[in-house]
């Protein structure tokens, strides 16, 4: 799974769920859209092609099968764009649909985007701008850190937070929220995982005239040096429903991605010798969807019966988050750790579980 294609999947569920917006402009009402995007330097961005994505309702999750690339608009001179619309192009029936006009990278993985519902019969869209992050890489003995230059750096009176996220192949293998530069990748995140790249985000709502606006930049991808830490639940055997005899959660491939047999409420690793363990570290996790998570927790045993609490993952947050390094203070020397979910389902059809996980590595 892509990076972008794991960050819309992400918000999908939590969209479904917020329910429709109704639309509130007329079919015939005439709607015009405008802004203007500038380079990361100030600059205008002139003569350029901007692409616009038109969901098929209010959620802002758009298909492969229709919506995408919907429209497209070029940027004049000074970098100013306008585009007329009908009040049947901004509905799906009664309801509002989401639109995501893309902000042009620079070709080094970079890339923003700016989603919102239309309203009203002007639309203003705050000053878009591309942002490169001017990502660097500096080591320490005992992992790397990411330097970068923050959207507010370059573009003044913005705010938000940033997010730090290590990728192979596009797919994620690790996300760091609310970082700062520079931002920290200790060993036990990276493990001995080669052809790693970084890269910082950063997403804030802005409302102009009585429309939010939900702002996404990404800056550019910088390369990891490969690291050399190996868990010491690499390669070990684990225990699921329908689980197979090599473990893929233990194999060292941080960014293939397992999706279980509903039922699945438990993952347990059998670690080849009883050891104290300090570090838990959670990848790629999903639960069933809609479902309402009580519990999640890592366990540990000394004989597979009598389980005992090493970190509650949740803490106080109601939401399940897909990455968790979780320090582990039990001094007992453990030979089986599990993580385990409990909670409630979202229908009758569709029941709780743990639902996907790429791996699930432990440290002594």
């Amino acid at each position: 799974m892509s990076m972008n294609r794991w960050m819309k999947v992400a918000c999908a569920a939590v969209v479904a769920c917020s329910g429709c917006t109704e639309s509130q402009v007329d079919p015939e009402q005439e709607i015009l859209l405008s802004g203007k995007v500038l380079k990361e330097d100030g600059q205008p961005l002139a003569d350029t092609l901007l692409r616009m994505h038109r969901s098929g309702n209010s959620s802002c999750v758009f298909s492969l099968f229709g919506g995408l690339d919907w429209k497209s608009m070029k940027t004049q001179t000074d970098g100013a764009f306008s585009e007329e619309l009908l009040g049947a192009d901004t509905q799906a029936g009664s309801l509002a649909r989401c639109f995501e006009l893309q902000i042009p990278g620079t070709g080094s993985g970079n890339y923003g985007n700016a989603s919102f519902i239309i309203q009203t019969e002007k639309v203003q869209l705050p000053l878009l701008q591309q942002w490169t992050g001017k990502p660097s890489v500096a080591t320490s003995a005992d992992g790397v850190s990411v330097s970068y230059e923050g959207l507010t750096a370059s573009q003044a009176g913005n705010s938000g937070t940033h997010t730090l996220s290590v990728s192979k192949s596009s797919s994620p293998i690790w996300v760091s929220r609310s970082v700062s530069s520079p931002a920290p990748l200790n060993d036990d995140l990276l493990e001995d995982a080669a052809d790693l790249k970084a890269a910082v985000s950063i997403r804030r709502e802005v409302e102009l005239n009585k429309t939010k606006f939900d702002l996404y930049n990404k800056g550019d991808d910088v390369a990891l040096p490969k690291r050399t830490r190996v868990p010491l639940s690499r390669g070990v055997s684990c225990t699921y429903p329908e689980a197979p005899v090599t473990c893929p959660l233990t194999d060292g491939d941080l960014a293939s991605t397992v999706t279980f047999p509903q039922g699945t409420l438990a993952v347990v690793l059998q670690l080849p010798q009883p050891k104290v363990l300090r570090k838990a570290v959670v990848r790629n996790l999903g639960m069933s969807f809609g479902a309402t998570t009580t519990d999640l927790v890592i366990e540990g045993s000394t004989d597979g019966t009598l389980w005992v609490p090493l970190a509650n993952l949740r803490g106080g947050e109601s939401i399940v988050h897909p990455f968790y390094e979780a320090t582990l203070s039990n001094p007992t020397a453990l030979s089986q750790v599990r993580l385990r979910a409990a909670g409630t389902s979202f229908s009758a059809d569709r029941p709780f579980y743990i639902e996907r996980l790429s791996e699930l590595s432990f440290f002594e």
